[in-house]
């Protein structure tokens, strides 16, 4: 990012300091099993990526098919991910984090993922999320069963 002036780098930290906020209430909520607040933390036109070809990997467009993804992926759990950042970089609209998940599978399984995810925001809201994942973990672990299906 190139700032010419002043204002343009007030500007660029106020955005910075936006995003982190933002972004850490969102992994606060998700932390404590608040989907509202989770949930809220994204705009209506979310655009989210999880690259891979598991059942819960792909694109979706919006805020409606994201919360279908996310019930999809809480369908196989005993106890909800939580996650544990270990990374945490915001720079103006993005943020990076990177974090260690642990839920248990309704199997009774640990589901101790590895996670790096790419945030964006704009106009207090995120519009952008990807994450990446071990998606091996995904198929041995979360969707275990269907996987040998």
């Amino acid at each position: 990012m190139s700032v010419s002036s002043a204002t343009e780098y007030e500007a660029w930290k106020a955005q910075t300091e936006e995003s982190r906020r933002l972004v850490q209430a969102s992994i606060d909520a998700l932390n404590r099993g608040d989907a509202a607040v989770f949930l809220g933390s994204f705009s209506g036109d979310l655009q989210f990526e999880m690259p891979g070809y598991t059942p819960v990997s792909g694109k979706t467009k919006g805020l409606k098919d994201f919360t279908e993804l996310v019930t999809k992926v809480a369908g196989y759990l005993s106890v909800l991910i939580t996650i544990r950042v270990t990374f945490f970089l915001a720079a103006g609209e993005w943020v990076v984090t990177r974090a260690d998940g642990h839920g248990v599978t309704k199997h009774g399984k640990n589901y101790d993922n590895h996670y790096c995810h790419l945030w964006r925001v704009r106009n207090g809201k995120i519009v952008e999320f990807v994450e990446y994942n071990d998606t091996q973990l995904i198929m041995d672990v979360l969707c275990a069963k269907e996987n040998r299906a």
